[in-house]
């Protein structure tokens, strides 16, 4: 299980990218004792930042003679087009790879995946989260630690007020711009199911990835409307709207929806790997800023 581990900071701006750049220049970099300061930052977010960038599957760990740090594929990738993490398609897959390992960052994937609450406080949000700890682990996770998370997830996800702030005290979260989650004037916060725009190819992206790590061919609508690590519960999206980004999605990917008067099937029709699906994506640029 994975708790705590973001050391109370939320993903920035430009740490994806700071972190890529050097782990490409020496794989033992997060082992020097300066990394931090090359980084311009402290200890504690140093480890910050690699941890994000191992949550959102950008670095791994190697052992070899000694232990390194290096690129994923997916690092190498989106190294290769998307450097400075520019577009929201490069963001809706990170989110996508961050809220579906349940045991890397697992208060991400409750929150997506288990809480089926819209509308919410962080208090209820503390005390669903304690619970669901409590039946789904045999190691005690302490309130303190499963507060700060979700303190940490509504910073990432959550659009801040910037008016009358000074540069410095801009600190923004490169996933505020997926509009997931909102703040209303009172003190409760909402997965937002409209006013964002989702590329058809993420969906499709999407897919792909959770065909091949539950080696499965076909979803029911049912399950991509309703099941973990799929279309409505990742992306925040209700049955009506995902119907359309399906009959949009069978239109430019090899994606079969039938419907019928018992079961509504999905099959993915295609042996294409998903990150070479992604590459493909970056190289013909079907996303948008």
């Amino acid at each position: 299980m994975g708790f705590g581990q973001h050391q109370t900071f939320y993903l920035r701006q430009h740490w994806l990218t700071k972190g890529l750049t050097e782990v490409n220049k020496n794989s033992r970099f997060f082992y020097e004792p300066a990394h931090f300061e090359v980084l311009g930052v402290g200890k504690n977010m140093a480890k910050s930042i690699r941890h994000w960038l191992k949550a959102t599957r950008l670095i791994e760990e190697q052992r070899t003679t000694m232990t390194e740090i290096a690129m994923t594929n997916l690092g190498r990738v989106v190294f290769q087009f998307d450097p400075y993490i520019k577009t929201r398609y490069t963001l809706y897959i990170l989110h996508y790879l961050l809220v579906t390992e349940r045991n890397e960052a697992s208060t991400w994937y409750w929150f997506f995946n288990v809480f089926n609450e819209r509308v919410f406080t962080k208090q209820i949000l503390i005390e669903e989260l304690e619970q669901w700890v409590k039946e789904n682990f045999e190691k005690v996770v302490s309130v303190n630690s499963l507060k700060r998370d979700v303190e940490c997830l509504l910073q990432l996800y959550t659009e801040k007020e910037y008016r009358d702030k000074t540069p410095e005290d801009v600190i923004k979260s490169p996933f505020e711009t997926l509009n997931l989650v909102n703040q209303t004037r009172s003190a409760n916060f909402i997965k937002s199911e409209k006013d964002y725009y989702l590329i058809e190819n993420v969906l499709y992206i999407a897919l792909l990835i959770y065909s091949e790590k539950h080696r499965v061919k076909e979803v029911s609508l049912n399950d991509l409307v309703n099941g973990a690590e799929l279309w409505g519960k990742v992306f925040n999206l209700n049955r009506d709207t995902i119907i359309e980004y399906l009959l949009e999605v069978q239109k430019r990917y090899p994606v079969i929806f039938t419907r019928t008067n018992r079961l509504d099937v999905i099959r993915i029709d295609t042996e294409t790997l998903w990150l070479d699906e992604m590459k493909a994506a970056y190289e013909n640029e079907v996303f948008k800023l």
